[in-house]
């Protein structure tokens, strides 16, 4: 009986599933506080009557939330776990960062 390597114990205990699972997860958080500040910074430069789009601001939010939640959790589950959590590390340290400009649309 020859022995297995940890890619091989990996794929017969079903580790590599549930770790696809978690990256999924915290793929969609990332995702989803991503997309909400993305779409509300886009839907706040467009304006509106007003001078400020507040109604324009709010769509933009939540579909840009919805969609990158959904985009994100294909990501984790693609790319599975460590690359999921090199994007997440790296997306916490730009949120942390206040010397960071705010994004232009």
């Amino acid at each position: 009986m020859r022995e297995l390597s940890i890619h091989e114990v990996d794929v017969v205990a079903g580790a590599s599933f549930a770790s696809r699972l978690g990256a999924a997860g915290l793929g969609a958080l990332v995702g989803l506080s991503s997309g909400t500040m993305r779409g509300g910074v886009a839907g706040g430069s467009v304006g509106g009557i007003l001078g400020f789009g507040l109604i324009s601001s709010l769509v933009t939010m939540v579909w840009g939330g919805a969609l990158a939640t959904v985009h994100g959790a294909v990501y984790g589950l693609v790319n599975d776990w460590d690359k999921t959590l090199e994007t997440f590390n790296n997306y916490s340290d730009q949120f942390a960062d206040l010397t960071v400009t705010t994004p232009k649309v």
